[in-house]
């Protein structure tokens, strides 16, 4: 993995080093990072930490993404965009690694550096990839649905994007790890709602109303989650009796978890992610610092009823 970083990296010195030399000495370098929609508080979150990181770093950073829905044509026109604009570096989640692949690459020859953060693109000549272990966080949940909920019932996943990387890692993760405790849960369906709140909610709410053997939802990312809790109960055709397993920790999911809607979250760290990114675009523009290493794990958090006040009182 170091040699392809350091191969990429001196692919990138070759064809830009002078043309960002050129930039930085004229003025503040500048950094994008393009989320994968901007429907969801989440990326406030990261957003936070990208202006906290730039503020503190002497640089400027700026969140541009799709704004209806999580939109991999979005995505390549926003960066396709970049290449003609005085843009130092490049932070994306991408919502389809294939669907992007190709433009990071023309960013990258053409001496723009480009990182992914959130949602990795593997086979791209990015730089490094910042954010969870999603395959690990999968997993995590599988273990609270296990432990929640018991051995054996009826669930549903909603997912985002159907290519979504991290999605499906996080879908494999919770598979796996039903499959290796020998759990007997039976998936009843897999729905995707490309981000956007509204539909995730209509997609839960339509499901459970027509299965009423349904046991429990692991959410996937934090579209309908974000709801406040008559919508969300709602959406869960007024059942008590569902476990949700949802993933993130923005102060609205928490409150559900406050209320008894959710019984467990995994919470990503994308404050850490929106600091990361910029100190690394930093490192590599301004000091000539090439990545170390090909992944950055920011970690996750279990939040339940058990903790989830001080969670609470953390929350913006």
């Amino acid at each position: 993995m170091v040699k392809r970083i350091q191969k990429t990296f001196s692919t990138f010195l070759l064809c830009g080093l002078s043309v960002l030399s050129c930039r930085n000495s004229e003025r503040m370098p500048y950094f994008i990072l393009v989320p994968k929609a901007l429907t969801n508080p989440y990326w406030l979150q990261v957003q936070d930490g990208m202006k906290e990181a730039a503020e503190r770093l002497k640089v400027k950073a700026e969140m541009i993404g799709p704004v209806q829905a999580a939109d991999v044509s979005a995505q390549v026109q926003i960066i396709e965009s970049l290449l003609s604009r005085r843009v130092d570096g490049i932070a994306i989640s991408p919502n389809d690694p294939d669907g992007v692949t190709s433009i990071i690459d023309q960013a990258v020859r053409t001496g723009i550096p480009v990182i992914t953060f959130d949602s990795d693109a593997p086979r791209s000549q990015r730089l490094c990839y910042i954010g969870t272990d999603n395959y690990a966080a999968g997993r995590a949940a599988g273990r609270q649905l296990i432990k929640i909920a018991g051995r054996h019932g009826r669930h549903a996943i909603l997912t985002g994007s159907l290519g979504a990387l991290n999605l499906n890692e996080r879908i494999k993760g919770f598979r796996d790890e039903l499959k290796e405790q020998a759990a007997e849960w039976q998936e009843v369906n897999l729905l995707f709602c490309d981000d956007a709140t509204d539909r995730a909610l209509d997609q839960m709410e339509e499901l459970t109303r027509a299965t009423p053997s349904l046991n429990a939802w692991f959410v996937c990312g934090g579209w309908a989650a974000v709801a406040g809790a008559e919508t969300f109960r709602n959406a869960l055709n007024r059942r008590s009796d569902i476990v949700v397993i949802s993933f993130d920790t923005v102060r609205e999911e928490l409150l559900l978890v406050k209320a008894g809607l959710v019984q467990a979250l995994i919470g990503q760290r994308p404050h850490a992610m929106g600091v990361r990114s910029v100190e690394m675009l930093t490192n590599i523009v301004v000091n000539k610092k090439m990545p170390d290493q090909e992944i950055y794990d920011t970690g996750i958090d279990i939040v339940t009823p058990e903790n989830v006040d001080r969670f609470l009182s953390q929350a913006k």
